[in-house]
């Protein structure tokens, strides 16, 4: 084993990407995110992310997926049908050296309100990521300008449009987007230079925005009810792009509105037709949103799967309780912690109700005269 050397294969020098298990990886733009899935997104895989209920995070976490390609000069192919593509990359976040670093009060010399037994406890450390130096950072208050834009790789998928009538329902889809889809990125992914044997090549990150949303619905030119095959529809899709993107240097980037299927059974089939999947749940318009515990984050970040890619035993996170905080300049998840002081307040509550009796003792004193 001592004559053993590890090399790295000039195949895969592609800018920014590394390598590991011996497949490139790429950043999603989010440092906190590319540490609790593993290191990054890997090629030639799917990547699924569950929407929160307004969508409006999910859509964050897409703008810093693609403004990472635009970077790195990797090729960009955004598909909806909800809303014309073009104007999802008019708000990409621009880079910047640093990141957004916010200002946190100096409280070492502050009297602490909690029991003595917390003064001696340091700082928690709640990041992911913090200094790593694999992607870029990201200022959302500041986007990348329209030139920067069109001077890049970027092909636009508009799903809901009226140039549809060359795709028939004689394809094994019966909703005439999902195909159309399929096809267009089957296409773009032949390209030479989206191939692992190819000397000249580049990454392809694929952005599919809200897949399976309402508009997804609307069938083809006969007008049929929606029936269970919509549903076949979106894991026929999903196995079929899985098959296409296999050893390509290509890169799924989805959004789902997990919300909208009322069916576990449904969902379960989706993330066994991915690869790596997580989870948003918004404090917005629920009970939590003014719940003093959770005032420090806008939601919760669940890993609802991650694979065994190249290796037999999966990354397992270093916590799998986390939330996130979407800032004004950035966006970061962290580990969920509760404030010492509101942990002590509920454990003097419990010690308080199961420590003292509701009845009286036998010699008629209670817990509070007996005590020195």
């Amino acid at each position: 084993m001592s004559s053993f050397h590890k090399t790295s294969d000039s195949r895969y020098s592609i800018i920014g990407t590394k390598l590991k298990n011996n497949l490139p990886f790429i950043s999603s733009g989010i440092p906190s995110l590319d540490h609790i899935i593993g290191g990054g997104l890997p090629t030639g895989a799917l990547f699924a992310i569950e929407e929160d209920v307004l969508g409006s995070y999910s859509r964050v976490l897409t703008k810093y997926f693609l403004a990472e390609g635009i970077i790195c000069k990797h090729a960009l192919f955004i598909a909806s049908a909800d809303e014309d593509p073009c104007e999802i990359v008019n708000e990409l976040p621009q880079a910047c050296t640093d990141p957004a670093i916010d200002a946190v009060p100096n409280d070492r010399n502050v009297e602490m309100k909690i029991a003595w037994r917390y003064e001696g406890l340091g700082q928690v450390e709640s990041s992911f990521g913090s200094n790593s130096t694999f992607g870029h950072n990201f200022d959302l208050s500041k986007h990348i300008d329209k030139e920067t834009i069109q001077k890049s790789d970027v092909t636009y998928c508009f799903l809901n449009d009226d140039n549809n009538i060359e795709f028939e329902k004689q394809i094994g889809f019966k909703n005439y987007m999902f195909y159309k889809l399929l096809m267009k990125i089957k296409d773009i992914v032949s390209k030479s230079e989206f191939q692992t044997s190819n000397k000249n090549k580049n990454i392809l990150r694929i952005s599919i925005q809200s897949l399976g949303s309402p508009v997804w619905m609307a069938l083809d030119c006969d007008v049929e009810p929606v029936d269970s095959s919509y549903g076949q529809d979106l894991i026929k899709f999903l196995y079929c792009l899985r098959v296409i993107l296999k050893d390509t240097l290509a890169v799924a980037f989805i959004t789902i509105p997990s919300h909208l299927f009322d069916d576990d059974l449904f969902m379960s089939r989706i993330l066994y037709s991915v690869d790596n999947a997580v989870r948003i749940e918004s404090f917005a318009g629920s009970s939590r949103e003014t719940n003093p515990v959770y005032s420090d984050y806008h939601g919760l970040f669940h890993v609802t799967k991650l694979s065994a890619i190249y290796t037999l035993v999966p990354f397992v996170p270093p916590s799998l309780d986390m939330a996130f905080k979407l800032r004004r300049k950035k966006f970061v998840i962290e580990k969920l912690h509760l404030p010492p002081e509101l942990q002590e307040s509920s454990e003097r509550e419990q010690d308080d109700i199961t420590a003292v009796p509701k009845t009286v003792s036998c010699g008629g004193f209670r817990k509070k005269d007996i005590e020195f």
